[in-house]
């Protein structure tokens, strides 16, 4: 198994800007290059969560075609966490109409319109439509679906397209994460991100650190 991000890199978090994070993109970049990180990607939620929640983001998506980070020297993206929204693997991948260069696929249970024993064949057929786009599975192991889930045929559908899944910190800080679909995850998975999920500016600095943590004390580092 290889995880992709082992150093300073952090692929999934959300900002007040555009989506439920606390703080803004200006924000979190300053507090990322405090606690060391070289590259980031914002990745808010899909407009199919923004509007089923009732959010008003306070950016306008448009600007991050200029937006320039003149705080320190991190790199930094724009992405979307895009929705699983169906059985038949129709997504949700843009906020404002507008698609970022970097897609997470998720699914969450207030929008998944399915019964939740479809959420395999789901994952399945989002893959098959859209894997040239879609960058990595997010917390697979959530417990929203987990109880649901064929973890080895999402992974076998992984690894078969070259789509690594994502050991997600924000998961073990909510103790909704399905440690058994973890592990039998991380056993299959050709690749993994170590991502935090971050909403606020402490869950950036702690809750990548918390999954980390798991896997040395677990082996999947050694």
């Amino acid at each position: 198994m290889n995880i992709i991000n082992p150093g300073p890199e952090d692929y999934h978090i959300h900002s007040s800007d555009y989506s439920d994070g606390k703080n803004s993109v200006e924000e979190i970049v300053k507090h990322a290059g405090k606690i060391g990180l070289k590259k980031i990607v914002i990745t808010d939620h899909s407009q199919a969560t923004i509007d089923k929640m009732g959010w008003h983001p306070h950016g306008n998506r448009e600007d991050i075609v200029d937006w320039i980070n003149k705080y320190n020297n991190i790199e930094v993206s724009f992405g979307v966490e895009a929705d699983l929204l169906d059985r038949y693997g129709d997504i949700s991948s843009k906020i404002q109409f507008i698609e970022g260069d970097f897609l997470i696929l998720s699914a969450h249970r207030q929008i998944f319109s399915d019964d939740e024993k479809d959420i395999t064949e789901a994952y399945i057929n989002a893959l098959v439509r859209y894997h040239y786009k879609i960058k990595f599975i997010g917390h697979p192991t959530y417990r929203d679906f987990s109880k649901h889930l064929d973890m080895k045929r999402l992974v076998n559908a992984a690894n078969v397209y070259g789509k690594p899944l994502e050991v997600n910190g924000l998961r073990f800080m909510k103790n909704d994460q399905d440690i058994d679909q973890l592990r039998k995850m991380l056993s299959l998975a050709n690749q993994v991100y170590v991502n935090s999920d971050a909403h606020n500016l402490e869950m950036l600095e702690t809750s990548r650190k918390t999954a980390f943590e798991f896997l040395k004390e677990n082996h999947y580092m050694d």
